[in-house]
């Protein structure tokens, strides 16, 4: 994030054709994918979990009803995979209340505090703004009046500390490619993603229920 958009140094060079949450811990079996990354604005992909429940602190695991990889753009929103319409998931009627999370390879998951609302057959949350809008106490990272999630969880384990570094970054550093350790998604691991943003946000966890 410069103050104004996200820069979207991964594209089209280093971001994979096809989505890379077939692994743990998202273990997301879709077959999302493109023959070219599409040249809007695309920063990198992200998961779409919906959860159906009646409050927030209840949308366990077990409340998934659906998910979906989509490309996040650099203005922060979402599309599908031809890079401009609204991505569409699939799952059954809503019972209670429908919650979002989103997850990213590299930064904390963040889940919508509040359920989202249909307009126009179109359910939409913003996390940017204002503050409070990701579950949880200070779950999203203050980038001066907008809100992001917190990088630097390099292994996905939901918390950003020392095996992050041990078991991603120390490994990656001094390499460029489509890397966990490239905290900053600038296509490049070295010591800015080490000094610059793992250090502040070290110890900080994911609120998403689970």
């Amino acid at each position: 994030f410069n103050g104004t958009d996200m820069n979207n140094s991964l594209n089209p060079d280093d971001l994979p054709l096809a989505q890379p949450f077939n692994t743990p811990p998202w273990n997301y079996i879709g077959n999302e994918s493109v023959v070219a990354i599409p040249d809007t604005g695309v920063v990198d992909w992200i998961l779409i979990e919906l959860r159906d429940t009646t409050d927030a602190q209840l949308a366990t695991p077990a409340t998934v009803t659906g998910r979906k990889a989509a490309f996040l753009m650099n203005d922060g929103s979402v599309v599908d995979m031809e890079g401009t319409s609204y991505p569409s998931v699939v799952s059954p009627p809503i019972v209670n209340n429908l919650y979002v999370v989103i997850w990213h390879r590299n930064h904390i998951g963040i889940m919508s505090a509040n359920p989202l609302t249909e307009s126009g057959g179109v359910y939409s949350y913003d996390f940017t703004t204002p503050a409070g809008q990701a579950y949880g106490t200070n779950a999203q990272k203050n980038l001066g009046g907008v809100y992001g999630m917190y990088a630097a969880d390099g292994n996905a384990d939901g918390t950003v500390n020392i095996l992050d570094i041990t078991e991603t970054w120390s490994t990656d550093a001094g390499n460029s490619d489509y890397l966990n350790g490239d905290f900053d998604l600038n296509s490049q691991s070295d010591n800015k993603d080490k000094n610059d943003i793992w250090v502040g946000n070290v110890n900080k966890q994911t609120q998403v229920p689970d």
